[in-house]
Formats: C-alpha cells, structure tokens, sequence
C-alpha cells in the first residue's frame, strides 16, 4: 500500500518508508507490553470492521461521509471503542485538537449498523509523533446527547449553505485555501461567478452521483433514519 518512492525521505518531519516500519513497529511492542489486551476487532459482513464508510443523504442534495479506522470490543466487558488512527509531526500533542472532534462523532453511525443498542462509546486515539518515534494515547467518551446535538449542527450548517446561496455570497475561508499541504484547485478563480469556473450539474447528473456513492459506501443512511434511531435511544 505504500504509494511513493520506496526512497522518498521527508527529513523535516521524520517520515519515509523506512520510519514507517519503525512506527509498527514500535506499536507491536506496545502490544507485546499489554496494550489493547482483551480487545478485539469486531466484525461487519462477516469482515474485519476496518476502513469502514458511511454515508448520510439529506434532502436538495446533500451529503456527510466518512471513515471509521477500526472498531473494537472488549472480550470481557463488550465495551465498544473506536480507533482512530493519527500521525502528526508535532513536538506535543494537545487533547482539544481531538476531544470535540465532530468526525468522531459521526462514527456512531457505523455502530448503529453493528450495535443497534448501544447508548454510548469509547473514541481511542493512537497518535503517532513521527519526530519522537513514539505513540501518544487519548481516549474521549462519546454520547447519544452528543449526537443530538452534532444532528442539529448538521442541518443548521445545511442550512447556512443554503442562505448563502440564495444570496449569491460564498464566503473565502482564508485557512482553508491551503490545506492538508495543498493549495485548493479554485484558489484565485473563487471570485469569478460559478458558471464561470464550473458547469452546473443536470438533476440526472446528481442523481447518479447519489447513486454510485450509495454503492461505494457500506453503511449508508438518510437523515430521517438517523433521526429516527436517535429517537428511539432516547
């Protein structure tokens, strides 16, 4: 799986091929040392519930999709955790650029698929800091309530795309012109009208869109479902 040069060396921030292998590693001793004893994955489809996706449809078009890395139960408790996986090159790892993650709320969803009944999860973050070589490990419990409240926030950001629309305004945020080291394809055209930069989508042109990502995610659910499961664990 890994897709640069074999050779490639990011001396800066400690990263090539060869301190990946370090970085598992450093996580088999962990392991060997008692780590994540009595936990095991769990299974969807009769598959390892790894790299799992999920879809959200909203009415007009609109759609939340994620990953899970990994879910996890406890042997002797039936305890669930999800594992999220992070490498950062960052000297310290501070908790709040995690704790109130919305992705990791989202990733109730999938459990909703594999544990209808659950009222609550673990979210566990092994976070791997490439200049140390080393592991750091948070963990964050997440609630129904929480997810309550990112539903709302959902529809009300659905919402506010909507105002803008029918404005005719599309804010620039400024942090997001470059991001994940990258800058965004539209930088220095965002300003021109939109059927300058792009053509619009035909209705049937969405619809296979919602139609092919339907299919290449595994759980997939509608924001009336969703609302309804909330519901019905509370």
């Amino acid at each position: 799986m890994w897709e640069p040069d074999l050779l490639a060396d990011n001396p800066k921030q400690n990263k090539s091929f060869w301190s990946a292998m370090a970085a598992v590693d450093r996580f088999i001793s962990m392991c060997s040392s008692g780590f994540m004893r009595d936990w095991k994955l769990a299974y969807y489809d009769s598959k390892p519930a790894t790299e799992l996706s999920f879809l959200i449809t909203f009415p007009d078009g609109f759609t939340y999709k994620g990953y899970v890395d990994a879910v996890l139960q406890n042997e002797l408790t039936d305890e669930v955790m999800v594992l999220e996986c992070k490498t950062t090159s960052a000297n310290l790892v501070s908790a709040a650029a995690y704790k109130n993650s919305a992705q990791a709320i989202g990733y109730s969803i999938v459990l909703d698929a594999l544990f209808p009944t659950l009222s609550s999860y673990t979210v566990q973050y092994l976070i791997y800091k490439t200049k140390q070589s080393d592991y750091d490990v948070m963990q964050f419990e997440k609630s129904y309530l929480d997810r309550a409240l990112w539903i709302r926030s959902l529809l009300l950001d659905i919402e506010t795309i909507k105002m803008y629309e029918s404005a005719s305004i599309y804010p620039m945020r400024g942090q997001s012109c470059n991001d994940f080291y990258r800058e965004c394809p539209y930088f220095g055209l965002c300003g021109l009208p939109t059927d300058v930069i792009t053509e619009k989508l035909t209705e049937s042109e969405e619809q296979e869109i919602v139609r092919r990502m339907k299919e290449d995610f595994q759980v997939v659910v509608s924001i009336d479902d969703l609302i309804n499961a909330q519901l019905q664990k509370e």
